[in-house]
């Protein structure tokens, strides 16, 4: 760590470090553009597409938080141990399982809706937490802050996405379009996520370049 020395946004994308910061970046959007994207409109689809009352729809969109803090407990204790890289990927891969296959069979059914993207939430938005441990631990001191404030601006990006494409694509292909679009993000995050640097058990001294 280069103590003292000024640091500017661009150097995050230098030969050292752009590896890390292209990955950190497309993971921080592919995950809130999934969990946000499914926040912001599961209540207003289980109401206007699945035909719930208001106060049904909306105990059935606070089930996704649930989830997210049970499979959080989960990701708290065993993060150490199975790694970033393995948690991300299983993560992603896993949501876009789940909105795939209602993508393609199951998003008539109202109860098969709630079941997985309640849990496709959840699994999901562990992922998002892991990020804001992850992507500090990729940089030094000095460019921390400015590299962890750079990949959230990819958040607001994203969860401003998400639901206008929601919006499009209920509009003029239904909800099947949209679970595959969202299946689509679990993939390209999916992938995105082996290219993680591995920071398990390693000091921060060392991962810096």
């Amino acid at each position: 760590d280069r103590s003292g020395i000024p640091t500017r946004w661009t150097e995050l994308l230098s030969p050292a470090y752009r590896g890390r910061t292209t990955t950190a970046w497309v993971l921080w959007a592919c995950a809130y553009f999934i969990t946000n994207g499914l926040n912001n409109w599961m209540p207003t689809l289980y109401n206007s597409v699945y035909g719930l009352s208001l106060d049904q729809a909306l105990r059935a969109g606070t089930l996704t938080n649930v989830a997210q803090v049970v499979i959080l407990l989960g990701c708290a204790f065993t993060i150490d141990r199975i790694g970033r890289r393995r948690w991300m990927t299983a993560c992603f891969i896993g949501g876009a399982l789940l909105l795939g296959a209602l993508g393609s069979a199951a998003s008539g059914s109202v109860a098969a809706v709630i079941a997985f993207v309640t849990l496709s939430y959840g699994i999901v938005g562990s992922a998002n937490t892991v990020l804001y441990l992850y992507t500090p631990e990729i940089y030094p001191t000095r460019m921390r802050a400015i590299g962890t404030g750079l990949a959230t601006c990819w958040l607001r990006l994203a969860s401003a996405a998400g639901p206008l494409l929601v919006g499009y694509l209920v509009a003029a292909r239904g909800t099947a379009a949209v679970f595959m679009m969202f299946a689509a993000a679990g993939v390209v995050g999916g992938l995105t996520a082996t290219q993680m640097l591995e920071t398990r058990n390693r000091r921060l001294e060392d991962i810096a370049p």
